[in-house]
């Protein structure tokens, strides 16, 4: 599943391919993926393009919004040329570089004959016209209502392992599998320690390794992990996984002291850590 890294790193490239492009008519292709009335938006403006949590969302004239949730293979790619979108790579799990592909769902065509595709290979993910922002019900990890005082007053009284309560997406969103290992790595906090047993100072530490590794995914543009599910609208991958402190490191040597890479199943997802400097 994309991450917060990985959608604002697409929002950044849709914010530059679509703010003032004009909608000539929306193609739904996969009905169960559409929720409104697509005829609504043509000849809508984008004004802009946003983010809250995992969840994008194309700001049109008079009031209305085009939400889109990725959900688990979920993948947005932008052509100029709508009626040859051919891509310099190819999009991953297609075999091919051309759009629309046997896993496009939905494509929104604009008055310039550009187009945008939404591909989903496994049909969760959905768009969504709206005349108000979807929103969510937590604080994302980039606001500014992500504070220390915020993050402590949210986790610190919880008996749950810190490293699945993270992914829970009711207090804070935007914290995924991957990130969640590598900030719990560099805060060195254990990922199966409950979170009623973290110190001040290891809730601080986690605090400013989360802000600071998700910055680190957005330098890298998201990663194009294990499934390279994950491509920008151009259709180049992430290099973030080129990065990765403790994920899917397993059998390697710690990067701060050599010790090597653990990896167990906690609450359901692979969790990676090293056992000499994460206590």
């Amino acid at each position: 599943m994309p991450e917060l890294p990985e959608v604002e790193t697409i929002r950044r490239s849709l914010r530059d391919d679509l703010v003032g492009k004009v909608i000539d008519h929306v193609e739904v292709l996969e009905f169960k993926q559409f929720k409104g009335d697509p005829k609504q938006v043509a000849g809508k403006k984008i004004t802009d393009v946003i983010r809250k949590g995992k969840m994008l969302t194309l700001v049109l004239e008079d009031s209305l919004f085009l939400s889109i949730h990725l959900m688990l293979t979920g993948q947005i790619l932008f052509a100029e040329d709508g009626k040859n979108a051919i891509f310099k790579n190819i999009i991953p799990h297609t075999n091919s570089n051309k759009m629309p592909n046997t896993s496009t769902r939905i494509v929104v065509h604009f008055k310039d004959t550009s187009a945008l595709y939404f591909n989903d290979q496994r049909k969760f993910g959905w768009m969504k016209l709206s005349d108000k922002i979807e929103e969510t019900k937590s604080v994302d990890v980039l606001s500014p209502e992500f504070t220390l005082e915020y993050f402590k007053k949210s986790i610190s009284s919880s008996k749950k392992p810190i490293k699945p309560l993270l992914l829970e997406q009711d207090k804070i969103t935007g914290i995924g599998n991957i990130y969640d290992n590598d900030l719990l790595w560099e805060a060195k906090v254990h990922p199966t320690r409950k979170a009623n047993s973290l110190s001040n100072e290891e809730l601080e530490a986690i605090y400013n390794a989360t802000v600071k590794i998700i910055q680190e995914g957005i330098k890298y543009k998201g990663s194009s992990a294990k499934d390279e599910m994950y491509v920008l609208p151009n259709s180049e991958k992430g290099s973030y996984q080129e990065h990765f402190k403790v994920y899917h490191r397993n059998g390697q040597p710690c990067l701060r002291d050599k010790a090597t890479i653990e990896r167990i199943e906690l609450a359901g997802r692979g969790t990676f850590f090293c056992p000499k400097c994460q206590k």
